[in-house]
Order: C-alpha cells, then sequence, then structure tokens
C-alpha cells in the first residue's frame, strides 16, 4: 500500500467494502461525522483505492488492522464504557433504532451511537444496520467497564399492572392473542408497545419490546414467577375453592382442581394479571375451566369475545376480580361444575355480576 494513503482513507475503505445497501446516504453521514470538512476528499480516496486493488482489497486491508485498530481506541478516550457495553451486551452491533434504546436503557446518553460512529468503533453496514469493524472486536474484548443495573425487584414492584404484562411478553416472549387483549385490557398490543416506557428496564418505542441488554434474563423470570405465584395464592385465599393448589410455570399462573361433589371437576386458573397466548387458551382447553383475572376487564370485552367467539374453547369462562365484584363471563358450554363454582362465588365476599 502507498505511504501516500492515509489511516482515514484506509478507514473509509473499510467501511466501502463492507457496505451492502443501495443508497449510500448512511455511508456519507459516517464519513461527514468522522472526518468532517475532509470527508469528500477522504472518500473520492477511498473509492480510487477500491479500483486500483479491485479483488484483492479486502486481503490488502487486512494487513493494515493493528494501525485502524489503534488509531480507533487513540480516540475512544470517554467513551470506554459504551465500548464495553457494546462487546459484553449488545452483540457488537445490529439495528440503530434497537441499539440506541439498549444504550439508553443501561444509561448512557441518546448522543452515545453518533458519538461511536465519530470515533469509527460503529460503522453502517446499511441504513439502520451499525456493526463494529471486524479490527476492534479483541480490543473491545478486552475493555473493561461499568454498566449501571437497576434493582428489578424494586422497579417491577412500582409499575401497574400493563407494564407487568408486557415485561412478562418480552421476557417470556410472547405473542399475545391481540383481539383478547383488547377485550381484556382496552387498547390494542401494538398501540401499548408503542408508548411504554420502564425506566432501566424495557422499552416499546420502536415498535417492539426491548429489555435492557445487560439484566439476565433468567433473574426477571424467576422474579415474575415469584411475583405471580404469591398474588395467585392471596386470590385462592380471598376466593376460598377447595382443592390442591399449583403454581404452572407453562401459562404462568396458579392452578386449583376444584371438585364440587356431584358437579365435576373444575380447573381454575388464578392470573393476578393475564397474558393472553395461545398457550393459555390450550391449557387443559377441553376441561371446564374458569380463568380468574385479578383486575377487571375493558367495557368492550363481552362484544369482542362475543365476535370471536369461536376461537375460544367452548368450556372456558372468565372470572374478573376487581374490588368487591366478580364478573363474570359464562362458558358456551355451561356444566355442572361451572355452575358450582358460581354458587361458590355468590356463598363468597364478592358481588357476582354477568358479563354476558
Amino acid at each position: 500500500m502507498p505511504n501516500t494513503y492515509s489511516v482515514e482513507a484506509l478507514e473509509c475503505l473499510y467501511q466501502l467494502i463492507n457496505y451492502v445497501d443501495e443508497d449510500d446516504e448512511a455511508l456519507i453521514r459516517d464519513a461527514m461525522l468522522r472526518y468532517g470538512g475532509d470527508y469528500s476528499r477522504i472518500c473520492n480516496e477511498a473509492r480510487n483505492m477500491l479500483r486500483s486493488l479491485g479483488e484483492g482489497v479486502n486481503e490488502e486491508v487486512r494487513r493494515y488492522y493493528e494501525l485502524l485498530a489503534d488509531h480507533v481506541m487513540g480516540k475512544i478516550k470517554g467513551l470506554g464504557d459504551a465500548a464495553y457495553a457494546l462487546a459484553r451486551y449488545m452483540g457488537l452491533g445490529g439495528r440503530e433504532d434497537v441499539l440506541k434504546v439498549q444504550f439508553r436503557l443501561m444509561g448512557f446518553p441518546d448522543s452515545v451511537v453518533e458519538d461511536l460512529i465519530r470515533v469509527g468503533a460503529l460503522m453502517h453496514r446499511a441504513r439502520d444496520t451499525l456493526f463494529v469493524p471486524e479490527y476492534l472486536i479483541s480490543r473491545f474484548l478486552e475493555i473493561s467497564g461499568n454498566v449501571s443495573v437497576p434493582r428489578i425487584e424494586e422497579v417491577l414492584s412500582n409499575v401497574g399492572t400493563t407494564e407487568l404484562v408486557l415485561v412478562e411478553a418480552a421476557t417470556f416472549g410472547v405473542k399475545p392473542i391481540n383481539w383478547l387483549f383488547r377485550a381484556i385490557y382496552g387498547v390494542d398490543f401494538r398501540d401499548l408497545v408503542l408508548r411504554t416506557r420502564v425506566d432501566g428496564l424495557l422499552d416499546g418505542s420502536t415498535g417492539e419490546l426491548i429489555l435492557n441488554p445487560a439484566i439476565e434474563v433468567q433473574e426477571i423470570k424467576a422474579l415474575i414467577h415469584g411475583i405471580k405465584d404469591s398474588a395467585a395464592r392471596s386470590l385462592r385465599r380471598a376466593l376460598g375453592p377447595h382443592g390442591q393448589y399449583m403454581y404452572s410455570k407453562v401459562v404462568r399462573c396458579g392452578v386449583v382442581y376444584t371438585v364440587f361433589g356431584e358437579g365435576g371437576r373444575e380447573l381454575i386458573i388464578l392470573c393476578p394479571w393475564v397474558l393472553p397466548s395461545r398457550r393459555l387458551l390450550e391449557y387443559h382447553s377441553r376441561e371446564d375451566r374458569a380463568i380468574v383475572v385479578g383486575t377487571g376487564p375493558s367495557a368492550d370485552f363481552t362484544d369482542l369475545v362475543n365476535e370471536h367467539i369461536d376461537e375460544l374453547p367452548p368450556r372456558t369462562g372468565f372470572v374478573f376480580i376487581s374490588g368487591n365484584e366478580a364478573m363474570v363471563y359464562k362458558p358456551r358450554v355451561l356444566g355442572r361444575s361451572f355452575d358450582s363454582f358460581l354458587d361458590f362465588l355468590y356463598r363468597s365476599n364478592y358481588r357476582v355480576v354477568y358479563l354476558n
């Protein structure tokens, strides 16, 4: 490589040969951030190098990886924690909008992605995709740094029901049945995602639920199981059904098989909050079931369920507990066991209201 080529031109050349988008707007924007007023000259120099080297360009640039790495690492002071987070938790790149949210959840300023592009630690591979240059990976993996991690138990204890539902959806990778979600919570799941922020934990501003990557997912799962189990046991004490209690990690709700003498057996699923998923609807769906939810339904619950009634298992009913009321949506196939469960509700301290 002739000595007249600068390290900046080599850096720009490396991005050129890894850039896959037909639109070079992101490429030019990166160059402007890194090289300021010299960006046009440096880009032209890099393009001339690309033409002259032809098929051997990749191998030739690889010879200068140490030089390129030294060049970037010399400018990265002050961004060390961000580089550590990028290597440790964020897979060394990805969608730009997701990276911005992940950095924000870890407590970094909104400008950090642009700062990392400016020093050459991140490059656009396409208009919406960023990556760490290969010559930096080994250096980044050697970096130590600090990332603040929130106290998850404290965060979860201070959020509302819908936020808990979305944390559960993100943590367990569940896609809810949207019509049933809307029937219960009165809002479209996708709309709720877009406006949800849980500081330090969860952000849905991109249209998908993004968790703070510095938090161990298994820790969140264990906490959700613990919170739901404890709250389901409280529901059981309030309702007082006979039968053995168990907590199901399959549907993340408490479960009681209650036998009402000749009335038969009823599966009572106790959900402090509910994430209406296909798995929940298919869980023992041929048996008599009462899904008990520790919140009230939306005003449109009955209309929406009736509209989609063929998608609901015929032996499944709902009971919503709100204050001193038990709001009941009876199943299509009303067996003696559900009648016995209703008699049981009447003997409790709840005022029974029918939704259908």
